[in-house]
């Protein structure tokens, strides 16, 4: 079976959660060969705005792949719990990527499902340590580090860093793989970073915290993961695009056919430095829908 085959190096679980980061969207563009598009799009400061988290100046885009049956997957730091909450406010349910690529969940109807019989609601794809295997080390490390991650935080807390509404900060705390944290000295980063790898585990940066992850899973290998499980379903080659704003976009920004820097609030850019990668016109969802709407012209 073709989804067997795509996942065999990757630890997979049914499991079936009861609340609720880049999309994956099969795009056909005129005077292409290739059949097949996927594009990956973060959510904060790409496809939401930074600070109001509204995503109405990307709807006449979204519409756009809505009326061609494209599939929109999501690709994020979010938790599964917010995702899915966001998945509701678009209107989709497709396959999806959480905090920073360490987890993959795609829904038990998904087309490259097909032949995969599945009571639960969602097929989870992980090969990151455990929360509690990752928290074990945080406590540890925070008696040398000035630092503080989501778990030492109350709600309130997450609230004021976040700007988020009170569900929606219990929502973000509800972590699976990886910790979002401050770092109150940030001379201490190079050291913390060393520390971490030599027990397998990394940092990375967002828009807005650092977040310790599981060593070797970020969002370009969850995305190289889905690309192989489409292109296998489809027996067919798909150009993949990206969309995102933060150090944790690059290298998946850098890992896919098309990728797209979309700009800070401010205008500016996160320090990227590789030409290929294309960048958008305007920051958040105007830029997004800029970019989606001049590769198919509108169409």
């Amino acid at each position: 079976m073709v989804i067997f085959y795509a996942f065999k190096n990757i630890c997979c679980s049914n499991i079936k959660h009861h609340s609720l980061e880049n999309v994956i969207i099969v795009l056909y563009h005129r005077g292409m060969k290739t059949d097949k598009y996927l594009l990956f799009t973060d959510l904060d400061g790409t496809l939401l705005d930074h600070n109001t988290y509204d995503f109405s100046e990307a709807k006449e885009a979204l519409e756009l792949l809505r009326l061609r049956k494209i599939p929109i997957i999501i690709a994020t730091s979010k938790t599964f719990a917010e995702v899915v909450e966001y998945e509701k406010k678009l209107g989709i349910k497709h396959p999806f990527i959480v905090e920073n690529g360490a987890g993959i969940f795609v829904p038990k109807e998904c087309e490259v499902l097909s032949g995969l019989s599945s009571t639960k609601e969602w097929v989870k794809i992980s090969k990151a340590k455990s929360y509690k295997q990752l928290r074990k080390l945080f406590v540890k490390l925070k008696e040398k580090y000035k630092m503080k991650g989501f778990a030492d935080m109350d709600v309130s807390e997450v609230m004021k860093l976040t700007g988020l509404s009170v569900d929606d900060a219990y929502k973000a705390m509800q972590r699976d793989f990886s910790e979002p944290f401050v770092l109150y000295d940030e001379s201490e980063l190079l050291l913390l970073q060393e520390e971490l790898r030599n027990q397998g585990f990394d940092v990375v940066k967002g828009g807005r915290f650092y977040h310790m992850i599981s060593q070797g899973v970020d969002k370009a290998s969850a995305v190289e993961s889905l690309i192989k499980v489409y292109q296998d379903y489809h027996e067919l080659k798909c150009h993949s695009i990206a969309l995102g704003d933060s150090g944790n976009d690059f290298t998946m920004l850098e890992s896919v056919d098309t990728g797209v820097l979309i700009p800070r609030c401010d205008g500016s850019f996160a320090p990227l430095h590789n030409s290929k990668v294309h960048r958008a016109k305007y920051p958040g969802p105007k830029g997004w829908s800029s970019f989606v709407m001049e590769f198919f012209d509108g169409d």
